[in-house]
């Protein structure tokens, strides 16, 4: 089996604070973050969860290197110190500065070469915003259905569940990267091994009232992961999941 590719936190990390270097220090530090985490318009919370999940990514590369890199000599903490710094002690009432002055170029060169070292393990392949905003738009209309529809409150809520775990994946994609969305499908097929009914009405080929839709979706979100080589023939096997389950 060919090893697995990395799916690059210190890129994505990255990618966040040099976006933030286009903004002005004195513009409001909660609008820069909901331009740069893409929230504009919508509720608090998803300003703070897509926070929380790029506050997560110091964490990430530190588990990725030394999972993947530790005999690694040179271990700076510089960078971390400061992209810390910076979180806890930025003001989303404030201004910008509060937490882009703690950004200096010395931690943008360490998460650069970081990058660099986990790419050596192979990059996986961007997924293409169109695909996604094209996937988000089937779920908006297939959980608009779903609550329509005459299932019970308990298949509703269930279904609707996972399916907003994808959802919530592909939206955050570009900070948590692809396999939180590997992960949101691989749970959707799992808990058809322990939910009789719920199975019938994920699987095609069942006469279920969503099975073609839900796993037409579950297979091409998996086409998806498999074309950013996060996890080899998954699209195929998903196939082979709701082909099974559906006998």
């Amino acid at each position: 089996m060919s090893e697995l590719k990395i799916d690059n936190p210190a890129q994505r990390l990255l990618d966040l604070l040099e976006q933030g270097k286009n903004y002005k220090r004195e513009g409001n530090c909660r609008v820069v973050w909901q331009q740069i985490l893409q929230v504009v318009g919508m509720e608090e919370q998803h300003l703070l969860t897509r926070l929380a999940f790029a506050m997560a990514l110091p964490g990430r590369i530190i588990q990725v290197r030394e999972d993947n890199f530790s005999s690694l000599r040179g271990k700076s903490s510089h960078w971390k110190s400061h992209v810390d710094k910076a979180l806890v002690s930025q003001s989303l009432n404030g201004t910008w500065s509060t937490f882009q002055d703690q950004i200096d170029d010395r931690t943008l060169t360490e998460l650069g070469m970081l990058s660099d070292l986990f790419e050596t393990r192979g990059a996986h392949a961007g997924i293409e915003a169109e695909e996604i905003d094209a996937l988000l738009e089937r779920i908006t209309q297939l959980r608009s259905e779903i609550r329509e529809s005459g299932l019970s409150a308990t298949m509703k809520t269930l279904l609707l569940k996972q399916i907003a775990q994808i959802q919530e994946a592909l939206e955050s994609y570009s900070i948590s990267g692809v396999e939180p969305v590997m992960d949101a499908v691989q749970s959707t097929l799992g808990l058809a091994v322990l939910h009789p009914e719920y199975r019938n009405e994920i699987s095609k080929g069942t006469g279920s009232q969503f099975g073609e839709k839900i796993s037409a979706l579950l297979t091409d979100t998996a086409s998806v992961v498999t074309i950013a080589g996060a996890m080899p023939m998954i699209s195929g096997a998903v196939h082979t999941a709701l082909t099974y389950l559906s006998k």
